[in-house]
């Protein structure tokens, strides 16, 4: 009796051992870049993966939440152009540089020599820039998981401001490896749209007043960043913030899903929607001009 309770242990284990060798290959080939010769390069995070605006993008692997209609698919069409969509949810200027999540490649690793086209937004996360607006929306209605994974952890000023330098580097570094694996490419930093009222707030951003303020310091630090990086580096700059101005969570009209959208965490709140990802994609075909025949 001991021996068979013995082997279906073992078989157990080497059938759970099988299953996760198996889930692990499916997370390595999941998303890799597709081969060829992809004119256009989108690299990101979730502001420039689009998660729940509409169906997944073909290849998107489910972590990445990529939608078939973010900007850069958006953009794609709109001039013609191959896209190969690397853009991932949670992702960081590391994940760009050196390896995705989840046994990802790094984004950069899509760019190739025939590259015409590289949009490129990320920064949010390397200072926990949306991270620390869910912190600052906690109270007592907070599920008790959100909390025990520090969801409720508030980064003061002075951490943010000592990881500005460090991003400023690294988005220069993405700029100046961009244009050593693709000479002739035209690079584009998008920075965040905008999330916060001018002043004050409302209930749907779920921010106090006190808090909305303190993240409009954040915003407007992550902007400056993006802007120096692009400045004076070989890169053209989207100021997707000056672009979506009056379209914040608070406005009339908003761009930007509120804290507490229908379908909770996977409807992505303050994220952009759709219509803050057709104006950046209109945005970027006006910045670039009329294609070349």
């Amino acid at each position: 009796m001991a021996k068979r309770i013995l082997a279906l242990v073992g078989y157990t284990v080497a059938a759970l051992l099988l299953a996760l060798a198996a889930f692990a290959v499916h997370l390595y080939f999941e998303g890799r870049p597709e081969q060829g010769r992809p004119q256009y390069v989108a690299m990101g995070s979730s502001f420039a993966a689009g998660p729940a605006i509409s169906s997944a993008a073909p290849g998107s692997p489910w972590f990445c939440a990529r939608s078939r209609d973010n900007y850069a698919h958006q953009l794609a069409r709109l001039r013609g152009l191959s896209l190969v969509d690397v853009s991932c949810g949670g992702a960081t200027t590391r994940h760009i540089l050196e390896g995705g999540q989840l046994m990802q490649p790094a984004q950069i690793a899509a760019v190739t020599a025939e590259t015409e086209l590289v949009t490129i937004t990320i920064g949010g996360n390397d200072i926990a820039y949306l991270g620390n607006m869910m912190a600052l929306a906690c109270n007592e209605q907070t599920p008790w998981y959100i909390r025990g994974i520090g969801g409720c952890h508030v980064r003061s000023p002075e951490e943010t401001e000592q990881k500005l330098q460090p991003l400023l580097e690294r988005l220069v570094a993405i700029i100046t490896e961009v244009r050593r694996r693709a000479p002739h490419a035209q690079v584009v930093l998008v920075n965040y749209q905008t999330l916060l009222p001018e002043s004050g707030s409302c209930e749907r951003l779920g921010l106090s007043d006190e808090a909305a303020a303190q993240m409009r310091v954040m915003a407007n630090q992550l902007a400056e960043v993006t802007y120096a990086a692009a400045e004076g580096h070989g890169a053209l700059l989207l100021d997707a913030q000056r672009l979506t101005l009056g379209h914040d969570v608070c406005a009339p009209q908003p761009w930007a899903n509120g804290l507490h959208p229908e379908k909770g965490l996977l409807g992505a709140p303050l994220h952009p929607t759709l219509e803050g990802m057709t104006a950046i994609a209109q945005g970027l075909n006006a910045l670039l001009g009329e294609r070349p025949r």
